[in-house]
């Protein structure tokens, strides 16, 4: 089965450095095949024949045994990141004038954000929210501090999400046909 692994927080900044080239023979040192990283974000595609939770527990153990620092992540099956995808909203991507980001929710994730969350949207945001993506406009730059958007810094919910942009999300969506 195709995966692909999210990290939250890494490489930004000079902070919670995981060299993409290490992380990706550390992988294939614990068995996975077709390992390939995009960008220095923390993204990454492999193929393994375990089970998603032994992935998960690999992933875990990987992350902890070789950074001395917390990283929170995702793991993600083609159908399922293909499946959340197909439900993207048509205002989505469309309009370069505003901020169009895929909020991942990461195994720590709280599912009362769900609920919690439109309730606190404004006039500025659009949001739709998938089983494993929250799919979300905002404006860019006029009025971005009157968008809900821009006051999720330092909250639970963003420390429980990793963002990728509309065209890393488009991009990681080719790359699992690589």
């Amino acid at each position: 089965m195709t995966y692909l692994l999210l990290l939250r927080g890494v490489n930004v900044g000079g902070h919670h450095r995981v060299p993409m080239a290490t992380l990706r023979e550390l992988f294939v040192a614990a068995g996975c095949t077709q390992v390939h990283s995009y960008i220095n974000s923390g993204n990454l595609f492999f193929t393994s024949a375990q089970t998603v939770p032994a992935v998960e527990q690999l992933t875990a153990t990987i992350l902890t045994t070789n950074f001395e620092f917390p990283i929170d992540f995702r793991i993600l099956t083609e159908t399922e990141f293909m499946a959340d995808l197909a439900q993207a909203p048509s205002w989505w991507g469309q309009a370069p004038t505003l901020r169009h980001n895929a909020l991942f929710k990461l195994c720590t994730y709280e599912h009362d954000h769900d609920t919690w969350l439109p309730t606190k949207l404004t006039a500025y945001d659009q949001v739709l929210i998938t089983p494993n993506v929250i799919f979300w406009t905002s404006t860019l730059r006029v009025n971005f501090s009157r968008s809900f958007y821009s006051k999720l810094l330092g909250t639970a919910f963003y420390q429980q999400t990793s963002a990728r942009n509309f065209n890393t999300t488009m991009k990681l969506k080719t790359l699992f046909f690589n």
